[in-house]
């Protein structure tokens, strides 16, 4: 066995799986057609994976003669390569040898007919099929979220007005509060204007479920189009990186340095069109996970206050039941506006006659933190 051989196996012996073996047989059949070679290549083709041994003649056999023969091929542009002998066939083109040495035709240079012989596959094609199935995919899970929404406000809607109804006829008493937040100076900035409403806690504690699993089935729907925008990016990222090779070594041979240097365009085009998808769509699960989501669907309350120039509110409730009330507010700082939101469980029946509003019990201040992490 020559030392050519005897270095081919070593290679294919590293690699126990047996379908990594086809594309390594293939590969070498293209690179040595020595007698040896490609007897050691179809032994240890038989031995690594238990094929007969004149099946993996065959095989081999096969291998040679669809990667290794002589043809001419005219591009699209018309030029001509004349008994050319195909060395390896690459996801983007082929590679031959000519008289004046190895050089790669890509198949966006050829016609049809000669990419078809070389099962050439379309990435654009996969990629409209991938996004049809996406599509459908994404169009199930938006249906599903919308109908757990549509439930979810119908119910809250009808409970809602049932303890409007109910909160008009019962026996009330006052709860008195104040809305105000605490600097680290120790000053206390009181909140005026302030709309305090009044929710039945059974009804908030049902709504709150029900965007929970609306919030799951949106986000898993938005997954499919994260999910496809980080495949994009590494898909692009490892076209831009191919493409830059092959413009190198276009620039180097001076071949086809034009359809190389528009491959790096499209693929660079690619990963920045890529990019640009992902982070909208996570700022749009955040804002899904959000407060801000949340205190948007609550409705109209079955009564409503508004605190005074110095934050102090006084509403009536049923004396027996448990609620909740709910207020937003915001105040601008140098810089910025920090946005406040209170969901605070209140009750007469425990006596409580007076709740505060403040840094100690806010539900959030300054951007979006999750409902679910209270």
């Amino acid at each position: 066995m020559s030392p050519a051989a005897a270095s081919l196996l070593l290679p294919l012996r590293s690699n126990g799986k047996p379908a990594g073996v086809a594309n390594r047989v293939a590969n070498a059949l293209a690179l040595y057609t020595e007698p040896d070679i490609i007897a050691a290549v179809c032994l240890t083709l038989s031995r690594m994976t238990g094929m007969d041994k004149m099946k993996a003649l065959a095989f081999c056999i096969l291998c040679f003669a669809s990667v290794l023969f002589a043809d001419d091929f005219k591009a699209i542009n018309g030029k001509e390569y004349k008994n050319v002998t195909v060395t390896r066939v690459e996801a983007d083109g082929i590679l031959v040898r000519t008289k004046s040495g190895i050089s790669k035709i890509y198949f966006l240079e050829l016609p049809k007919d000669v990419q078809e012989q070389f099962h050439y596959v379309d990435p654009a094609k996969v990629q409209a099929e991938r996004a049809e199935k996406r599509a459908r995919e994404r169009a199930d899970k938006q249906r599903k979220a919308d109908e757990i929404l549509t439930r979810t406000e119908e119910k809250f809607e009808a409970a809602e007005m049932q303890a409007a109804h109910a909160y008009q006829s019962s026996e009330k008493g006052t709860l008195s509060g104040q809305v105000f937040m605490a600097t680290k100076g120790g000053e206390n900035i009181k909140l005026g204007a302030i709309q305090v409403l009044l929710f039945p806690r059974d009804a908030l504690d049902d709504l709150r479920a029900g965007l929970s699993a609306f919030v799951t089935a949106k986000t898993q729907q938005l997954q499919v189009d994260i999910a496809a925008a980080e495949e994009e990016e590494k898909q692009a990222s490892a076209a831009e990186e191919q493409a830059r090779a092959a413009l190198h070594q276009a620039e180097i041979v001076r071949q086809a340095v034009g359809v190389a240097q528009a491959a790096l365009d499209e693929a660079s085009d690619a990963l920045a069109a890529a990019r640009r998808k992902i982070g909208p769509l996570s700022a749009e699960v955040a804002w899904y996970h959000s407060v801000e989501f949340y205190f948007l669907h609550l409705g109209p309350a079955i009564h409503a206050v508004e605190t005074d120039a110095d934050g102090n509110f006084t509403i009536q409730i049923p004396k027996t039941g448990s609620f909740v009330i709910a207020a937003q507010a915001e105040r601008r700082v140098p810089g910025e506006t920090e946005r406040y939101y209170w969901i605070q469980p209140v009750s007469l029946e425990g006596g409580q006659q007076r709740v505060l509003l403040s840094n100690n019990n806010v539900t959030i201040r300054k951007g979006r933190q999750s409902l679910h992490d209270e």
